[in-house]
Order: C-alpha cells, then structure tokens, then sequence
C-alpha cells in the first residue's frame, strides 16, 4: 500500500471544507491560517537515495535558471546538502559554482543534467558542466526531460555509461514528467541509479505512486520535482505575478511528498530566506489534518487552471497540439512567476505546433477529466509566448 494518505483519508480530512468547487472565502481564510509552530527548532533529516550511497536532505534545492545566492548560501549553512541544476538553464551552473567554491566537496551533493541526445554532445554536455560547477566529477549526471524509452537511444545510454566508468559522474539518472512510462524501461537497462520525476500533492495520483513503489522495490532513488509548484502562492484569480498570501502551502506540499518513504529528496525552488526557513521545516515537522485541510482548500481553488498531468488528453488534439507539454510551460510562468522558462520551452515546439490558435476553434476536442479549462488555457499561453 502507498504511504501516502488515500483518497478516503483525503477526504475525511476536508469533510470540514465545502464541496469542490465550493470553497467560499471563510474555508480559505481558515484553511491559511498559519498552525502553532513547533519550540523545538527545525532540524535537517538525510534520506536514502536508493542503492546509492549519497545521504540527501530531504529538503533539497532547485537552483532554477538565476540561483539566488543568498539563499543558496544559507541554505548550505542550515544543511541542505541536494543542489539540481542543468545544462540548459543559463548560467545557473557557473553562478552555483561561486557560492561553493571553498566549501568542502564532499559535503555537497551536485546533480546537473544535459539536455542533449546525440552521445557526443552528452559527453561534451558533461565536460562543459563539470568546468562550469568548478569540479572534477558530479554526484549524480542526469539526461534531462526524457519521457519515452525512444529519447534515450542507444547513444546516449552509451555515454552515460562512459560517463560513470571515467569517474565523472558516480551516479546516472534522469528527469521525467511521465514516471509511469518509463518505469519499465529504466529497471530493464540496468544503467540508471536514479529516476527525478514530478510528483506533487495534486500530481501524485496512483500512477505516480505505483512508479515510486516499482523503483523503491527495485533499488532505484527517487528525487521529486514540482513539489510546491501548484501550492506556491501565486495570485491565481488573474495571474498577475504577483505573490499572494496563502499560508503555509509550500511546507503542507513539502510535507505529503515527504510521507511516501521511497521519495530520497525534493528540489523546489526557493527565492527568498523565508521562503526557505518555511520550506526547511518540513524536514521535521509532521504531517498534520491542518495540512491536509489547506491542501484541500488549494487543490479546488487552483483546478480549473493547474494541469495534473494524467496525460489523458495527450494525442487528442487533431491541430497536433501536445497539450500536457503547453499547459506545463504556461504553469512555469502562471504559477512560478517565470516567463523566460516558460516562453523558452514553447518556442522550442515545432513551427506548425506554435502557429496552431486554439481561438479558431468553435470548440476543443478535450475535456479535463480533472476540470481543468483546457481551451483557455491554451489561448492564453499561445497569447503569451507565441
């Protein structure tokens, strides 16, 4: 059984709130009211990360495309130990690199990752990043956005192998938003130590959970992304950008993720110090009804705009719109706060795919089965990028 609340204790928990789609002022002015913090000091919990010997925080970071080196700072001096970066995400590696440059190597674990798939440029990606970060090997070395067993050829599986085998990388992985489809696949190469995947409270869902179940049993780490992504407090009645009070949701999401005991590490991305005081907390703070509740609350505020990825509606498109792919890029800039990231993804659709407008036609092909405005959303986003 998942060790995450089930959907009849979910409930139970928000018998309290109105129905979904009903939550009125008072559930959310209630549900955002921030609970007795603990007087004990919150303290650093280390996981297991699979058959690997690395011993992350379970708070960990997500550098994102500009680290913000305050908070990266203290964020090694409090003991998060788990850094995610990439290849691809501008200077975030060399900007990295100044804030540890001094520390001790050992004491830090680095994951980057390389977005190419051609096995010249993965093993370039590689000696690229290494000089970047200012080091001489990575902990873990990731193929960055790989959700079909087709975006990992034969190529590229042979240069992560040469990557471990030269010493420059101790552990191989890779980044997915589809876990469940590539389970198989990663368990069957014997090449991968660890899967980074995206798993949230309103992502979790059983597929997730059964992928995180397979690899636990298999040895396989786990790293979760997206984990505060849909809780982190955007102003989600216009989507203006602009922060909105919404208690605690982050160190709630931060929380449930943490339940499920095959999860090694999270990497949300942290802007502020208080942003990652709050989030460091869920490291040794229980789970409670009260987090429960404001999910809840979050979940139905946020489900007419926020994608869940079930992949349900992938293909159905007849304009060949990837929609799960558009509404994820349009959630980096809605719910993140982060155009470039998002824009940036969309213009690396197809031509055919970015010229498609949604508002030509009458109706759409696709209904949410999770009551998300699909429609609009891609008018927005193609209004926004395209």
């Amino acid at each position: 059984m998942s060790a995450n609340p089930s959907r009849r204790q979910f409930l139970q928990a928000g018998m309290a709130l109105p129905a979904a789609g009903l939550v009125t002022s008072n559930s959310l002015e209630s549900a955002f009211q921030e609970p007795p913090k603990s007087k004990e000091p919150p303290k650093v919990a280390y996981r297991t990360l699979g058959k690997t010997d690395l011993k992350p925080s379970g708070v960990g970071y997500g550098i994102g495309y500009v680290p913000r080196t305050e908070v990266v700072a203290r964020s090694l001096d409090m003991g998060i130990n788990y850094f995610d970066t990439a290849r691809d995400y501008k200077d975030s590696e060399r900007i990295f690199s100044g804030v540890i440059k001094g520390r001790q190597r050992d004491k830090i674990i680095i994951a980057t990752k390389s977005p190419s798939y051609k096995k010249e440029q993965i093993l370039k990606d590689l000696d690229t990043s290494l000089s970047e970060l200012g080091t001489d090997y990575l902990d873990i070395w990731h193929l960055h956005a790989r959700d079909t067993p087709a975006s990992i050829p034969d190529g590229a599986l042979e240069a992560m192998q040469m990557a471990k085998k030269s010493g420059k990388a101790r552990y191989l992985g890779f980044s997915c938003h589809k876990p469940y489809a590539m389970v198989d696949f990663l368990i069957k190469t014997k090449v991968f130590d660890v899967m980074q995947m995206t798993y949230s409270f309103p992502i979790g869902g059983r597929l997730r959970n059964e992928a995180v179940d397979k690899l636990r049993e298999a040895g396989i780490g786990v790293i979760a992304m997206k984990v505060v992504v849909a809780v982190s407090g955007l102003n989600l009645a216009n989507f203006s950008g602009k922060p909105k009070t919404t208690g605690e949701g982050p160190l709630a999401g931060i929380k449930w993720v943490l339940t499920n005991p095959g999860i090694g590490t999270t990497v949300p991305h942290m802007e502020t110090i208080p942003e990652l005081e709050m989030n460091f907390r869920a490291m040794s703070e229980p789970y409670t009804a009260a987090d429960e509740q404001l999910l809840y609350v979050l979940n139905e505020q946020i489900r007419p705009n926020y994608c869940r990825m079930c992949y349900e509606c992938e293909g159905k498109c007849p304009k060949g719109m990837p929609v799960p792919d558009v509404l994820r890029f349009l959630a980096y800039h809605d719910f993140c706060g982060n155009y470039h990231q998002a824009a940036m993804s969309f213009k690396g659709l197809a031509k055919e795919v970015q010229d498609v407008r949604c508002k030509d036609c009458s109706g759409c092909a696709i209904q949410c089965p999770n009551g998300v405005r699909v429609r609009d959303r891609l008018i927005r986003a193609q209004e926004l990028f395209a």
